[in-house]
């Protein structure tokens, strides 16, 4: 195994996903350099904050391209948080925005869905997880496992085949992770979620290793 390339889209902490990368004994670079990213044997799209910043941020950076042909050529993607709504056709936070487009679908806020829930969804939920014998991401995850999220807005999905899991939001079914063949995102933050989240991590940083 090369490395895994981080993308550094300016509005996240990474020290957080690059200290767990570490603790499981893998090798890892923060770059926005195509060829460098490129070469890597899987790439991860973090982020926090605003879904206009983030897109406006991977368009200056000349990474749309990029990261769409790594998904072309079936590599392994991990996109977490602001990074897996990213994946999606668009937003309508602060305004319109057009995603990646990867997965087909709406991000939308989660005042949208006008139930008596305190927004932003803060703290440790319990996942759904969707059995799936090629659900590579929770493989040895028990079925309902406690996850930290941290989020003010959701993906409304069009293909629920894609989901890998998802959490009961004062009765209403959220997406909160997605698989495409070797594309993967999750709402929620692994780093942040103890055992659990490291094995999710672990999890993706050896089906990337033996690609």
């Amino acid at each position: 195994m090369k490395y895994i390339s981080i993308i550094d889209t300016g509005i996240s902490n990474l020290r957080s996903i690059v200290g767990a990368i570490n603790h499981l004994g893998f090798k890892t670079i923060i770059t926005n350099d195509k060829n460098k990213i490129m070469k890597s044997s899987g790439l991860i799209l973090p982020g926090v904050g605003s879904f206009p910043a983030g897109m406006n941020k991977l368009k200056k950076e000349g990474l749309i391209v990029t990261i769409k042909k790594f998904h072309k050529e079936n590599r392994p993607i991990l996109a977490i948080c602001l990074g897996f709504q990213m994946l999606f056709s668009s937003s309508d936070e602060f305004k319109y925005t057009k995603g990646l487009n990867l997965i087909s679908g709406k991000v939308k806020s989660l005042k949208s869905l006008k139930i008596k829930k305190i927004v932003p969804n803060l703290g440790w939920n319990t996942l759904n997880i969707i059995k799936n014998k090629n659900n590579n991401l929770f493989k040895k995850i028990s079925p309902k496992p406690s996850i930290y999220f941290i989020h003010s807005y959701y993906a409304e999905i069009e293909n629920r085949k894609q989901e890998s899991s998802n959490i009961n939001f004062g009765g209403k079914k959220i997406t909160t992770s997605i698989q495409l063949k070797n594309l993967y995102g999750v709402q929620f933050h692994p780093e942040k979620s103890g055992y659990t989240g490291l094995k999710i991590i672990q999890n993706f940083l050896t089906h990337a290793k033996n690609k």
